[in-house]
């Protein structure tokens, strides 16, 4: 039997669109791969002017689904990073200003949606393949006061734990009660925004910021380059406040509060004929230091991670995180981390039932990983992720996979 081919005509010619979409997708991570390693070499070489510095990485997983229930077996993806900073400062232009540029190439699998089929997507790079602007924003900084201008990724500023960046699957960066219930400004595709940032006091910090209402996806926008603005998907604002505390001489934590409001009307969950004029939710984290050794390596820290928004408006009304990393649980590994966590997604109660589009009224993930640096420039973390309820459907079984994330920082 001969393979399938997809064709698409294009104005009057015929493309293997799949073949090509690949092709394409390689040449650039190799070309981008070069540059990384070119960057890589003029930093260690040349004397570089010290208001431009370059950021080069490469993150990839390898992953093992034996057990899952729409096929089994392996999937690689990745993605490359390359970002340039200005500093107009040490440029000898002018006091406090930032220019950022970021740009990223994702490439191979997408697990969660062909293997999986889990809410939460078990990979925060999980993505497909595409080339494009991830960032290009401009900071100004007046002393306790800062603005950020441009394409900007919410999550790096907000609805972020310290301690919980530290797991690879999606809930744990942005909660999916933000991030399912309206449309968010976040990997892979940020959007236009303002981010207003006052350090209240050397322990306290407030933030607000403004975006647009629908970033789109890469497929309507391929390279993130529109810049446009569509005044009738609306807005969405969020607010943060962060308060910095120490419960002893080292047991440092932070905890934040957080709102946003999404202008968009939107449809009620029980009647289809009810609208709502916005959408809005609230979420709290804690990061908290609960052991440390008098040595300062060995240490024990917590998070906990709460979203709720209203049920007549949202199929994602709750979520909830909690977890636990082991800093240096070995004397001669410093650096190495051992974590455990566990985050529940619920679901609208009116959405559950057995000819209603979910039968489980919540989707689980475990995740537990061991994190450890085998060079300066790599760092490995394999780990075993336990998916109860994938997609909260009868249908689907639980579910563990086997993960090796490998960082390189070039």
């Amino acid at each position: 039997m001969k393979p399938l081919k997809v064709i698409v005509m294009v104005d009057d010619y015929n493309y293997s669109h799949t073949y090509r979409t690949m092709r394409n997708q390689r040449l650039i991570a190799g070309l981008l791969l070069s540059l990384a390693f070119l960057l890589t070499v003029v930093n260690a070489s040349c004397q570089i002017d010290e208001s431009l510095s370059f950021e080069a990485s490469y993150t990839s997983d390898f992953v093992n689904s034996p057990y899952s229930t729409l096929n089994t077996g392996n999937a690689y993806m990745g993605v490359i990073d390359l970002a340039t900073t200005l500093n107009t400062e040490a440029a000898n232009l002018w006091k406090g200003g930032e220019f950022y540029f970021h740009m990223e190439n994702t490439h191979g699998a997408t697990p969660s949606a062909d293997l999986v089929g889990d809410l939460q997507v078990f990979s925060n790079i999980d993505n497909g393949d595409y080339t494009y602007l991830y960032q290009l924003w401009y900071k100004q900084t007046w002393g306790d006061f800062s603005i950020i201008v441009g394409n900007h990724d919410l999550n790096s500023e907000f609805v972020a734990s310290e301690y919980a960046a530290e797991y690879i699957n999606s809930s744990f960066g942005i909660m999916p009660s933000v991030s399912m219930n309206v449309l968010v400004s976040i990997f892979p595709k940020p959007c236009l925004g303002s981010v207003l940032q006052y350090n209240v006091s050397n322990r306290s910090v407030f933030k607000a910021a403004i975006y647009e209402g629908d970033p789109l996806c890469l497929d309507d926008e391929p390279y993130n380059t529109s810049f446009s603005l569509n005044m009738d998907d609306g807005f969405l604002s969020i607010g943060e406040y962060a308060y910095s505390l120490t419960l002893s001489e080292h047991l440092t934590g932070t905890y934040h509060v957080g709102a946003y409001y999404h202008s968009k009307a939107c449809n009620d969950i029980s009647n289809s004929e009810l609208q709502h004029e916005g959408n809005y939710g609230y979420y709290f984290i804690a990061d908290q230091m609960l052991t440390k050794s008098s040595s300062g390596n060995k240490s024990l820290a917590g998070f906990l991670k709460i979203g709720v928004a209203p049920e007549d408006r949202n199929e994602y009304p709750f979520f909830w995180s909690l977890g636990f990393n082991y800093y240096a649980p070995f004397t001669k590994r410093s650096n190495d981390i051992f974590g455990l966590a566990l985050a529940s997604l619920s679901i609208n109660e009116n959405l559950v039932g057995s000819d209603k589009p979910y039968q489980y009224n919540y989707e689980q993930v475990i995740e537990c990983f061991y994190k450890t640096p085998v060079t300066k420039n790599i760092t490995i973390q394999p780990e075993v992720q336990y998916i109860i309820n994938p997609g909260a459907i009868a249908s689907n079984n639980n579910t563990a996979i086997g993960l090796v994330r490998t960082y390189i920082n070039f």
